[in-house]
């Protein structure tokens, strides 16, 4: 998956606020760390901030040494000369704020940093982290067809009904959280467990605050079935699963988790007291929420452990996910799952996809003795959902005090009309048809199978791989399914969808969950149907900048988020559009052979496409691109956990060389032009704290992703000149390559 914030519910890791949780950190900044790990989120100081909120206009006061805590954090006061504490070796770690080299390095020395100089230097005052610019595009666009009233159609006057209530920011103020008020008065009075279960599964109850059910078509009787996750506070099940809750042996890993934990407790510290809760009493709740979300969530299956595990293990634990309800309930006999599936449209299942851990863990805190804390997620929970559909007063004062960019009236109404329970599929294809155009798709989808046709060429030329394997993951490749700008079958149905505009009595938050049971309804359809490739589209919004592969549906995915200026435009020459997308593609194709994809079949079955003859060679392949990342120093004492980023890792490597491959058969090709492609799609800066997070993701930083995979492949020796001694340079008996007569 090409990376993006993972946790987009708490992609902007404010300053302000993790200076709010720095009290209970116990890690140092990173301007007093004498170690060089800057776990830290805060001022070494101990600096505390003083949230209030007025009766008078619900703002934050803060303090001057939460100020100084908030610059340390962002990293908005680091020099842009690099001093070397963070330095980072075999190369510079230019993406972190403050840590860039003062004059531009060689290509041959590190590639990433060359082209991106000019670039890294002028973020160097960026305080929230990754740039936005090319999220931006979309939503300008969006915005303006939105606005133009000459351009009309059912599905986009409903989109204007909900964009102009949000954007109605004197209306939403007035009403405040008066609406969700109610809900949480109702949850406060709940006196026993059986009062709980029977909140949860009432009609006029629109919240699901502990499970997600979502469309799924990894059954092996090929029908589409609900898979059923964890609905975490802190993060997004369906992006990290358990990776925040695991215990680990490696202190840096530990203390990393520690970090994320805490400072991802920062948005529902806010949304508390955002209702009148003391600071105190809010952060003290968001550490109940920690220690109860990590009681069950660390038996939830993080990406890293399949990568960990012996090769087979990923199709063993899929073949062993899929449950009827009644085999459900009995796991968790005090949780009312059937009530409430039946609830969300979801009961009628023919199995289910469930990790049985995680679920009977979950199942057996369900008590009557975690009442208050199951209360307090519950509340969390409605707050956290309901944020984008209510008053933004006091989360817009939060930004203000940390210094943050505080969104104004149109970022608002956007953000509210692309969540995936809202309107983010119409939004999608007005961007993809209004926007993007049919030469753009027919393109992409032209360059997808130029990809996948080398991908061919370089298998059926691996000389460590046998015929049977050869021809099982030429099946695969034969059968990959495109979803390009929209699934195959097309987006949801809107044309049964009528909003309530405001004049008629509607407001945002009705008109949400008005949206939200549209979705339900739309996806009970489903179920039991012949499976779909368009399955993943139904659970992630498409208006996110990502693409991706997904192995039980064995497709390639592009949203239309995903395609900003910086991976197409119409005067793209064929080289520019290798560089902005076809390496992204590539990868994403490459994710079907990696150490996961590689465990399903051609048609999402769990039936690994090696032979048991070539597993050894090619989890040797993969052990020494783990191990080779595992010496590279992000900052002194941080290394990168190479069997945590080794699918991420072997997908950019393959990706690249499919690249190369197409390349190499084109007449004049601009290797320097495609180089200087390639690292500018992946030019990102990053504060300091955001660390933790980072090392913890199985994506490797950008900067490592362009230069180690760049470095182990002919073309840069050969266009470049990389020799012994250049910071670039490997030689050839350490270059690492899984596919091709090079292999």
């Amino acid at each position: 998956m090409k990376h993006v914030s993972k946790l987009a519910a708490f992609a902007l890791a404010l300053a302000m606020a993790l200076a709010l949780v720095a009290c209970n950190n116990n890690v140092e900044s990173p301007s007093a760390s004498s170690a060089g790990s800057p776990e830290a989120s805060a001022s070494s100081s101990e600096a505390s901030a003083s949230a209030s909120e007025s009766s008078a206009d619900a703002s934050v006061t803060a303090s001057d040494s939460s100020a100084d805590a908030s610059a340390a954090a962002s990293g908005a006061s680091a020099s842009s000369e690099a001093t070397g504490e963070l330095a980072g070796k075999p190369w510079v770690t230019s993406v972190l704020l403050g840590n860039l080299p003062a004059e531009r390095p060689e290509a041959k020395d590190d590639l990433y940093t060359h082209y991106n100089y000019e670039f890294l230097a002028a973020h160097q005052d960026q305080n929230n982290g990754m740039t936005t610019e090319q999220s931006d595009e979309m939503k300008a666009a969006v915005t303006a067809i939105i606005k133009d009233e000459s351009k009309t159609g059912h599905d986009l006057d409903q989109l204007r009904i909900l964009y102009n209530q949000a954007a109605d920011t004197e209306k939403v103020r007035a009403i405040g959280l008066s609406e969700v008020q109610p809900y949480l008065d109702r949850i406060e009075a709940v006196s026993s467990l059986d009062e709980m279960n029977a909140l949860l599964v009432a009609d006029d109850f629109p919240f699901s605050p502990f499970i997600l059910a979502c469309l799924s078509n990894n059954d092996t009787r090929a029908k589409n079935i609900v898979g059923i996750s964890p609905n975490f506070v802190l993060c997004d099940s369906l992006l990290v699963g358990g990776a925040y809750y695991q215990e680990s042996d490696d202190p840096q890993v530990e203390q990393n988790m520690t970090a994320v934990l805490r400072s991802l407790g920062s948005t529902p510290m806010i949304e508390l007291m955002a209702t009148g809760v003391d600071q105190r009493d809010a952060r003290n709740a968001v550490l109940q929420i920690i220690e109860f979300e990590k009681a069950h969530g660390q038996h939830l299956t993080a990406p890293g452990t399949y990568l960990n595990a012996d090769y087979g293990f990923a199709a063993e634990t899929a073949r062993e996910s899929y449950f009827t309800l009644d085999e459900l309930c009995a796991m968790a006999p005090n949780f009312p799952l059937k009530e409430t599936l039946d609830k969300m449209g979801k009961a009628g299942s023919e199995t289910y996809a469930i990790e049985k851990k995680w679920f009977e863990a979950f199942g057996n805190l369900w008590t009557e003795d975690n009442l208050d804390v199951i209360k307090l997620v519950a509340k969390v929970q409605v707050l956290c959902e309901t944020r984008p559909y209510c008053d933004p007063s006091f989360m817009n004062s939060v930004y203000e005090a940390a210094g943050q960019h505080v969104p104004d009236a149109d970022s608002f109404a956007y953000t509210a009309c692309t969540s995936l329970d809202t309107l983010s599929h119409v939004v999608a294809k007005i961007y993809a048809d209004d926007v993007l155009g049919a030469n753009a798709k027919a393109r992409l989808e032209a360059l997808s199978k130029h990809l996948i046709a080398s991908y061919k060429d370089l298998v059926d030329n691996t000389p460590w791989m046998g015929e049977e394997s050869q021809q099982r993951i030429i099946e695969k490749l034969d059968h990959m399914t495109l979803n390009i700008f929209e699934p195959v079958g097309g987006y949801f149905d809107y044309s049964g969808l009528e909003l309530t505009p405001t004049e008629e009595g509607g407001t945002l938050l009705s008109n949400y969950l008005k949206l939200k049971q549209y979705r339900y309804d739309c996806e009970s359809k489903l179920i039991n149907q012949p499976a779909i490739a368009a399955a993943p589209w139904f659970s992630i919004s498409p208006t996110i900048l990502n693409a991706f592969y997904d192995p039980t549906s064995n497709s390639i995915n592009i949203y239309p988020g995903y395609v900003t200026s910086a991976v197409y435009t119409e005067d793209m020459t064929d080289v520019d559009l290798l560089a902005g997308a076809g390496w992204t593609i590539g990868h994403e194709i490459s994710h079907g052979f990696d150490y996961v994809g590689s465990q399903l079949d051609a048609y999402g079955t769990p039936n690994p496409v090696f032979t048991d003859a070539d597993v050894d060679s090619f989890v040797l392949k993969c052990s020494t691109l783990a191990s080779y990342y595992n010496t590279i120093e992000v900052t002194p004492g941080q290394k990168v956990d190479g069997r945590l980023v080794i699918g991420e890792a072997a997908a950019d490597l393959c990706g690249l060389q499919v690249c190369f491959e197409l390349a190499s058969k084109t007449d004049g090709f601009d290797y320097n032009d495609y180089f200087e492609g390639i690292a500018n799609e992946w030019a990102q800066v990053m504060a300091v704290y955001e660390l933790p997070e980072r090392l913890l993701d199985p994506h490797p930083m950008s900067n490592l992703r362009v230069n180690v995979s760049t470095q182990m492949l002919d073309p840069i020796y050969e266009v470049l000149g990389v020799a012994e001694g250049d910071g670039m340079f490997l030689a050839p008996e350490q270059r690492i390559v899984i596919w091709g007569p090079n292999a």
